[in-house]
C-alpha cells in the first residue's frame, strides 16, 4: 500500500521544516507565519541553540527582521555594537597588535540601509525568533525528528518520532523544507550532491569565561586572530546581557587523524586559553569543549519536487565576515513568499523553481569571496583584502528568476556597492527616505507581506490601472505615489533616480524587497498601463 494513501494520517499541514531549531529554520517559520501560512517545525534537540555561535546580523539581516516585526525585540535583547569594532591579528589579547584585519564594517552599518547591525548571539537570538514564531502561529516541537519520509507529485508523508517517550505520528505535507544542517539527512536522502572546497579545516572549540572584556573593548575587537609560541588560532568575543556576562570562544587547528577531543581535557584547554589570552595566571572558567569543520561547499540543487533545503543544508561557509546565518536568513526569506503565494493559489508552482535560480548562484558566489576573504586574511593581511562582504551580503542581484529582466543582464556585475543599483529588475530595492504626514520613514519598511507598486509624481493613471488590476487578478498589491499630489513626500528627490524612473515610471517591489519590474517612464493611456501591469505579475507570479 502507498503510505501517502494510508488513513493512518495524524496531521496535515501546508509545510513541514525538519531543523528547526536551527537558526534559518525558526526565520523561515517566522517568515511563513507572517504570510497567514501554517507549519510545524521539528527539531531533534530539546530546545534553542545553548550555545553562543552566530553572533552578528548585518543591516540587510536587520532590515529582514524589521519587516517581520521582530527588530524591536532583537534590539531589546543586544544593542548595536560600536561601530569601531573589528577583527585584530594579535600576539595575545594582552599582547602586541599587529593590525587590523576588518576595518570595513559597511555590511553593519550603511548609509544604504535605514537599520544597523546588530551583535547578538545565537543563543539569545533563538529564543526571539521562537517566541514570535509561535506567536503567529507556527507550531514548534523540540525533543522531535523526522525517521523518514515518502514523496508523491501532490504531497511529503513524514513519519516523525518523539524522542522524550518514542512515540511516532504521520504528516502530510504540501511542501517540506530541511535547515537540518550541513550534514543535512534530507540532502543525502534526495541524493543532492555538493560542489566546492570542501573540508578547509577542523578545529577545537573552547567555550568559557574569564575577565578579559576590559582587553576586548581595549582592542576594539569582537575577535582576534593570535600566533605565539605557545599556541596560535582566535579568540571570540560574544555579547553580555543583564542575563548573561559575556562568553568566549578559543578555536585552534587540530588533526582528527591525529587527535580527538578527548585529547583536549580542561588542564589542557585553559592553557590554550591562557596562550591566547597572554597572562599565563590569569583564572579561567572552563565550560565546554567542541569540534566542527570549516569547510565550503554549495548543493548541486536546492530543490527537488516539493522538497526545498536552506541554511548549511543548502551550503556551507567558513565564518569569515560573519555571513553564514545571515546568508541563511536571506535563503528562508526569498523561499517565504514564494511558498505562500503558491499556497494562496496566487501564483504558479513554477514561481518555487526559482528559488533555486535565484539563490543558488548567489551561494556559488557568497562562498567563494567568504573563502577568499579567510585566505587573504591568513596570507596577505589587512592591505591584501580585497573582499567586500557589503557587496556579498546586500549588493548583489539576481541573474535569473521571478523578474522581468530588460535585456542589458550580461553587461551587469553579479554584484556591487547597493546604492550602485538603480531599479535593475532582481536587484534589492533601494532605501530612500520618505515622508508622511511629518513622520519619516524608509521605502525599505513599505515592504514585507505583499508586492509593492511605486510610481512617480505623474503616476496617477498607473495607481488607477493597478487598481483595477488588482481587483480583475484578485491578487493583493499596495500602491503608492511619490511626491506631487502622492501618498508619500521625497525630501531629499533622490526617488526618482535611486529606482530608475522618471515622474512618469512605474515600479513592481516582490515582498522580499526585491525588484520584480519596471517601466521607466510612458504616456500610455490607462488601458496599456492595465496590461502592462497584468503581464508583468502574471509573469512573475507564473500564473
Amino acid at each position: 500500500m502507498n503510505p501517502l494513501n494510508s488513513t493512518t494520517i495524524d496531521e496535515t499541514v501546508p509545510v513541514l521544516i525538519v531543523g528547526g531549531g536551527s537558526l534559518v529554520g525558526l526565520s523561515l517559520s517566522l517568515f511563513l507565519a507572517k504570510q497567514g501560512i501554517k507549519s510545524i517545525v521539528v527539531e531533534r534537540h530539546s530546545g534553542t541553540a545553548i550555545h553562543p555561535r552566530v553572533s552578528s546580523l548585518t543591516a540587510r539581516t536587520m532590515e529582514i527582521f524589521r519587516s517581520a516585526g521582530v527588530e524591536e525585540e532583537i534590539r531589546r535583547e543586544e544593542p548595536p555594537f560600536p561601530r569601531e569594532f573589528g577583527i585584530m591579528f594579535v600576539e595575545s589579547l594582552a599582547g602586541e597588535v599587529f593590525e587590523n584585519l576588518m576595518e570595513d564594517m559597511s555590511a553593519y552599518f550603511t548609509d544604504a540601509s535605514p537599520v544597523e547591525g546588530n551583535g547578538i548571539a545565537q543563543d539569545l537570538l533563538e529564543p526571539v525568533l521562537q517566541m514570535k514564531a509561535e506567536q503567529a502561529g507556527a507550531d514548534l516541537r523540540y525533543n522531535t525528528e523526522m525517521i523518514g519520509f515518502e514523496t508523491d507529485e501532490h504531497s511529503i508523508l513524514a513519519t516523525i518520532r518523539d524522542r522524550t517517550n518514542g512515540k511516532t505520528r504521520q504528516i502530510r505535507s504540501e511542501y517540506m523544507v530541511g535547515a537540518d544542517g550541513g550534514k543535512s539527512g534530507i540532502r543525502a536522502a534526495l541524493g543532492i550532491g555538493q560542489h566546492g572546497e570542501g573540508t578547509l579545516f577542523h578545529l577545537i572549540s573552547v567555550i568559557f569565561d574569564a575577565d578579559i572584556h576590559d582587553l576586548f573593548k581595549n582592542q576594539n575587537a569582537h575577535m582576534c586572530f593570535f600566533a605565539n609560541e605557545d599556541a596560535s588560532g582566535s579568540l571570540v568575543l560574544y555579547p553580555g546581557t543583564n542575563r548573561r556576562p559575556h562568553v568566549y570562544r578559543l578555536d585552534v587547528i587540530y588533526d582528527p587523524e591525529e587527535e580527538t577531543i578527548d585529547d583536549y581535557p580542561e588542564e589542557r584547554c585553559i592553557a590554550l586559553v591562557r596562550a591566547a589570552i597572554g597572562l599565563p595566571d590569569i583564572p579561567v572558567k572552563f565550560k565546554k569543549v567542541l569540534t566542527w569543520e570549516m569547510a565550503a561547499r554549495v548543493a548541486d540543487r536546492f530543490q527537488q519536487d516539493r522538497i526545498f533545503i536552506v541554511g548549511d543544508a543548502a551550503r556551507v561557509q567558513p565564518p569569515s565576515g560573519g555571513l553564514g546565518g545571515n546568508t541563511g536568513v536571506a535563503e528562508a526569506h526569498n523561499l517565504a513568499w514564494k511558498l505562500a503565494a503558491v499556497l494562496r493559489s496566487e501564483a504558479g508552482e513554477g514561481l518555487l523553481t526559482t528559488y533555486d535560480m535565484e539563490r543558488r548562484p548567489i551561494a556559488n558566489y557568497t562562498v567563494e569571496q567568504v573563502v577568499m576573504l579567510s585566505q587573504q586574511r591568513e596570507h596577505e593581511g589587512a592591505n591584501g583584502i580585497t573582499v567586500n562582504t557589503l557587496h556579498v551580503n546586500m549588493g548583489y542581484r539576481y541573474p535569473d528568476g521571478a523578474f522581468i529582466p530588460e535585456g542589458d543582464e550580461q553587461n551587469l556585475p553579479l554584484a556591487q556597492q547597493p546604492e550602485s543599483w538603480t531599479g535593475q529588475p532582481g536587484s534589492r530595492a533601494a532605501h530612500v527616505v520618505l515622508e508622511r504626514n511629518g513622520q519619516r520613514l524608509s521605502t525599505i519598511d513599505l515592504f514585507g507581506s505583499r508586492f509593492v507598486l511605486l510610481v512617480g509624481s505623474d503616476g496617477k493613471n498607473w495607481v488607477e490601472a493597478a487598481e483595477h488590476v488588482k481587483d480583475t487578478l484578485r491578487f493583493p498589491i499596495d500602491i503608492y505615489q511619490v511626491d506631487g499630489h502622492a501618498d508619500f513626500n521625497n525630501p531629499g528627490n533622490d526617488f526618482l533616480d535611486a529606482y530608475g524612473i522618471t515622474s512618469t515610471g512605474a515600479v513592481i517591489v516582490r515582498p522580499d524587497g526585491y525588484i520584480g519590474w519596471r517601466k521607466p517612464g510612458t504616456r500610455g493611456n490607462k488601458e496599456e498601463m492595465e496590461k502592462m501591469l497584468t503581464n508583468a505579475l502574471s509573469t512573475i507570479l507564473f500564473r
